[in-house]
């Protein structure tokens, strides 16, 4: 089911304060769902979730609500008779959160066999069929639904329970299935470090990163860009990608004036709902503020790219944000910074197929672990340093996300020097305590 074929969308309302606000929506007629859009202002917006983190909540929800309307489940109704779903619906629920949304059926069109009740689980998997490799999303995407449908679902139940009052006769039917239900739907949200390592998301290996390196040189005859502003400045958002290590969104909103040239330094900076930020998707920094160290060639490359191909860009005088659309000048978008990755994987097809900002993220923190192994910098300091650069906070555990390849080629040659010593004969195992007594 292809998502403009859904009764729903999640449209970003603009406000002139700069806010960027998601609303659940019925596509035909752009009218927002009451009971979405007020779990979305108290519990979501009242927290001070970022625009991104609340549309990416309503798209678990309009997930959610697809799925009842593909059963013939009226939520609303559910409620008002002290129930919320059955084991076989939440079942429902998982496997439409396990899929993407191109995969799963229009929720307007209900096939006969989506009339019946799911009598058991067996039945319902029989039904569901297998999942192909393309129609299955990531784990942890799956679990951030789950996780976002239980919330909301309580959320549901524990409204109806205010409204209800302790004296109600459904009240404490409702407070305990509430209770089975979040612990059932939690029972089926796969951790998303989950027990398969194999697939997960690594940074680039030695050769096909001296590849990228070599392509995205704007004299390079293979760089797969036409236009000089398109080359140089390409190149050297590749290089601010792999030398700081940022994300997307901290990379769009970097302002000129964010760039000390005499420290060789940039702000990266958190500006959620900036008015003055045209873009309806604005980009945001989702991790701390801090100061990054740009090396001399860095900061020449983004002098030149500002004094040269910027400012021939029409109308990129009219903003300070550093890299600017071609032709308009305007900011550049999120949209056009992902085509970008997408054209330079179509044309260099030796680069790898899943390469994104996000992938040179992942090769940033193999880097900076080579090095503090080189440097022979101890664990503890090279943790803090790690945390202060890509900005989380001093106790997260986020770097064990990015440092897969590295921990794994280490294990490798630790497993390779246990083999080794076992066929020379030169292994040990562990020593008797000689004092212990023995039988």
């Amino acid at each position: 089911m292809r998502q403009q074929n859904t009764r729903y969308a999640v449209r970003l309302i603009l406000l002139e304060s700069g806010e960027r606000l998601p609303m659940l929506c019925l596509r035909d007629s752009g009218m927002p769902l009451f009971e979405p859009t007020l779990y979305a202002l108290t519990e979501l917006r009242a927290r001070n979730r970022s625009s991104s983190t609340i549309e990416q909540a309503l798209r678990s929800v309009m997930l959610l609500y697809m799925t009842l309307d593909h059963l013939g489940v009226d939520l609303d109704e559910r409620l008002s008779q002290g129930r919320i779903l059955d084991l076989g619906e939440i079942e429902e629920v998982a496997l439409s959160c396990r899929s993407s949304l191109d995969s799963l059926r229009p929720a307007n069109v209900r096939s006969e066999v989506s009339r019946e009740r799911v009598g058991t689980l067996e039945g319902l998997r029989m039904r569901a069929g297998p999942m192909s490799q393309e129609a299955a999303v990531d784990p942890a995407t799956a679990a951030i639904r789950m996780s976002y449908i239980r919330s909301y679902l309580i959320w549901r139940a524990t409204d109806q329970l205010l409204k209800w009052g302790p004296t109600h006769v459904s009240h404490a039917g409702l407070l305990n299935v509430s209770k089975l239900v979040s612990n059932a739907i939690g029972e089926r949200t796969l951790s998303p470090r989950g027990r398969n390592a194999l697939r997960q998301r690594e940074g680039m290996s030695a050769e096909p990163l001296a590849r990228l390196i070599a392509v995205i040189d704007p004299t390079s005859p293979a760089n797969p860009w036409t236009g000089l502003h398109a080359r140089e400045r390409n190149a050297l958002m590749l290089r601010w990608f792999l030398s700081l290590g940022v994300r997307r969104g901290e990379l769009l909103g970097v302002r000129i004036s964010d760039i000390n040239f005499q420290s060789h330094e940039v702000l990266i900076a958190r500006r959620a709902d900036t008015p003055d930020d045209p873009r309806k998707f604005q980009p945001n920094t989702k991790t701390n503020d801090r100061l990054l160290s740009l090396d001399d060639d860095l900061a020449y490359q983004t002098r030149q790219y500002i004094i040269g191909p910027r400012r021939a860009a029409r109308g990129a005088r009219q903003h300070e944000y550093l890299f600017v659309a071609n032709g308009s000048g305007a900011p550049l978008t999120l949209d056009a910074l992902n085509k970008v990755f997408v054209g330079l994987r179509k044309k260099c097809l030796d680069l790898p197929s899943n390469l994104t900002p996000h992938m040179l993220r992942h090769t940033w923190n193999d880097l900076f672990s080579a090095l503090m192994d080189k440097q022979k910098v101890p664990e503890e300091t090279e943790k803090r340093m790690r945390s202060r650069l890509m900005g989380w906070a001093p106790t997260s555990t986020t770097a064990e996300t990015y440092t897969r390849r590295h921990v794994r080629r280490r294990a490798d040659v630790v497993l390779l020097e246990m083999q080794k010593a076992l066929r020379t004969g030169e292994a040990h195992g562990p020593q008797e305590d000689s004092s212990s007594s023995r039988d």
